[in-house]
């Protein structure tokens, strides 16, 4: 048996609200190992798990992959992935705007000197 997974909220944003709907349909397709996913889904493991770990959205075939190992129609799932992409994308440009935590981040400027 693998290690427990790390909780993910899935208020905390639309990337985790999507790995955690993953994890529910693992589970609802009997807790499938994820070692039993690669061979079917043609990823590796580590891939997979990182699809349902809520740090970041994987990419749309690793996705079909991961639904399709555990018996469920990717076309029918693709509708969330597409949101879960375009909410994300709409994060984004909040964290671009946001002050660098320590000096050695910022542009050096003449005046720095």
């Amino acid at each position: 048996m693998g290690r427990p997974e790390l909780p993910v909220d899935p208020a905390a944003g639309p990337v985790q609200r999507l790995a955690h709907d993953l994890r529910e349909l693992r589970r609802s397709a009997g807790g499938v190992s994820y070692r039993t996913m690669a061979k079917n889904a043609g990823f590796s493991v580590t891939t997979l798990a990182k699809a349902a770990s809520g740090e970041r959205l994987p990419s749309l075939a690793v996705f079909r992959a991961y639904v399709q190992a555990c018996g469920a129609d990717p076309a029918q799932w693709e509708a969330r992935w597409a949101e879960a992409e375009a909410l994300a994308g709409e994060e984004k440009p909040e964290e671009a705007e946001a002050a660098p935590p320590y000096r050695g981040l910022a542009r050096f400027e003449p005046d720095d000197r």
